[in-house]
């Protein structure tokens, strides 16, 4: 049994070092397909020629191993009709043609190629790694960042500033954030649903031409169970390529007595500084806090629900993203 896997390799980065080793650990006999200059021309701009291309492949691959060849692609099937049985790997880019390459084989009588899927890898700005972006000089073949990560947060509010900056901390370095100001919602104090739009409509009022941008809001949802309203943060992050993902902290029950005021057409910050003189405690620990007993304060909650919102971006292969 052999292992088939192809590509125009362009620029040999991570992403494309994954999919070889990959292909090297089915301890198979590894058939390795490069597209050539003249089938690549058509398709897309190469910096590099057919026989640098192969050279590079050839270099990393013989780190790992001998037991490998390397052939010129001059079409999207290269041999993958020809071969009787095999694996075929593949990232996510390529993945749909796998499945059109198992469908001609089944008309030729011929049984499918098992297909193993790579997921990307993903750069520190936790987009994919291409080779386009590393020509392009945005990333390096490791997928560290060259220019800076651009996102935008709405808010006026810095305790959405400090605990959007912890949480990036941990997934990258080479980022600033940008303060945007300009933007308006329907109402001071969101119910239900309304939660969800209004910090979806902050983050498309930052997006312009940064990479991410992020809304959030705090709301009050209703449960009917225990006829009683919850406290919680709604999180909105959309990136450049117009990907959304949302996230939602923990949330903890509202007396009765300030549902009552906000049903009014008060809003809590006036409620508690009314009964409790303490202003603005909505930039600072928040209701949560003064529920709580300063256990728990509002910038935990809002650390909770940016945090849940990239979650999905960390591992965008078990969500069948990209």
């Amino acid at each position: 049994m052999v292992t088939l896997v192809g590509g125009t390799f362009n620029c040999l980065h991570k992403g494309h070092e994954k999919l070889l080793k990959a292909a090297y650990e089915t301890n198979d006999h590894v058939i390795i397909g490069i597209t050539s200059d003249k089938y690549v021309s058509s398709n897309k701009d190469i910096k590099r020629n057919y026989e640098k291309r192969k050279n590079t492949v050839e270099n990393f691959m013989r780190k790992f191993t001998d037991d490998f060849e390397i052939h010129p692609l001059d079409s999207s099937y290269g041999n993958t009709l020809d071969v009787e049985d095999a694996n075929l790997v593949v990232s996510p880019e390529t993945y749909k043609n796998a499945l059109k390459i198992n469908s001609e084989r089944l008309k030729l009588n011929k049984k499918p190629l098992k297909i193993i899927e790579i997921p990307f890898v993903l750069a520190e700005d936790l987009f994919p790694i291409s080779s386009t972006r590393v020509i392009n000089k945005e990333i390096t073949k490791s997928g560290k960042r060259k220019t800076k990560i651009k996102i935008s947060i709405s808010t006026n509010n810095n305790l959405k500033i400090g605990a959007l900056n912890t949480i990036l901390k941990s997934y990258m370095k080479n980022y600033t954030v940008i303060r945007n100001s300009d933007y308006k919602t329907d109402s001071e104090q969101p119910f239900g649903s309304d939660t969800a739009k209004f910090a979806t409509q902050r983050a498309l009022y930052g997006l312009k031409d940064n990479d991410y941008s992020i809304g959030v809001e705090s709301g009050l949802i209703y449960n009917k169970i225990n006829n009683v309203y919850y406290d919680f943060h709604y999180c909105t992050v959309i990136d450049k390529y117009s990907k959304v993902t949302t996230g939602v902290s923990s949330g903890f029950e509202i007396p009765d007595n300030i549902i009552d005021f906000i049903k009014s057409g008060g809003y809590v910050s006036e409620y508690v500084e009314k009964l409790y003189g303490i202003k603005n405690i909505g930039k600072r620990e928040g209701i949560t806090g003064l529920i709580s007993d300063n256990r728990i304060k509002r910038y935990d909650l809002i650390y909770e629900s940016i945090r849940n919102a990239f979650v999905t971006r960390l591992r965008p292969d078990i969500y069948n993203e990209y």
